[in-house]
């Protein structure tokens, strides 16, 4: 991906309120940029860091409040390229309770939108790119020292880390003490 300008894309974050918004212990926004120099730190390429980057502006099953409504997507993809805000809207619709079941049995995953009820098998390429997300996600939370039980986010992590190279294995392994690689 090319001509995104980062610095337009965290002040479009700012004027969402992220750097005000707390999540644990630190801002939003804080989350987000470490997110994204994860998967950066990772070699993913720049639309999947940018994607994380934004990867909670849609919010999520799990947490967040939405900062931007489904309806302003074209914005957004304007912003960011539509290969980023297709990965931001496919983490943001995650229907978790429904997908999570799913993973790890190497077959197809059927995928369900959490604001629409619509549902549709995910290609490989959507499923990786929401997996490194996830685990982008969950692992720059944890090594932040966030509180929490991640034995949930293990067994996820141990279900999906086929879908993912050696160095998000590795930042696992270092950060929650489980070995991926195997």
């Amino acid at each position: 991906m090319t001509n995104i300008d980062r610095n337009a894309v965290v002040q479009f974050l700012e004027e969402r309120g992220t750097a005000r918004i707390k999540l644990h212990h630190r801002s939003l926004l804080d989350h987000l940029v470490g997110t994204e120099q994860l998967l950066r730190s990772w070699g993913c390429p720049d639309d999947v860091a940018i994607a994380g980057l934004c990867h909670a502006v849609y919010g999520t099953d799990g947490l967040v409040a939405p900062l931007v409504e489904l309806a302003d997507r074209p914005k957004l993809s304007a912003l960011i390229g539509d290969a980023a805000e297709s990965a931001v809207h496919l983490y943001g619709c995650c229907d978790r309770k429904f997908v999570y079941p799913q993973l790890g049995n190497g077959a197809e995953v059927t995928w369900r939108d959490r604001f629409t009820g619509r549902e549709w098998v995910v290609d490989a390429a959507e499923l990786a790119t929401f997996t490194l997300l996830t685990w982008a996600n969950a692992l720059e939370a944890a090594g932040a020292g966030t509180d929490g039980d991640w034995s949930a986010v293990s067994y996820l992590f141990l279900l999906t880390a086929d879908l993912v190279g050696p160095q998000p294995k590795q930042a696992a392994t270092e950060i929650l003490g489980v070995d991926f690689a195997a």
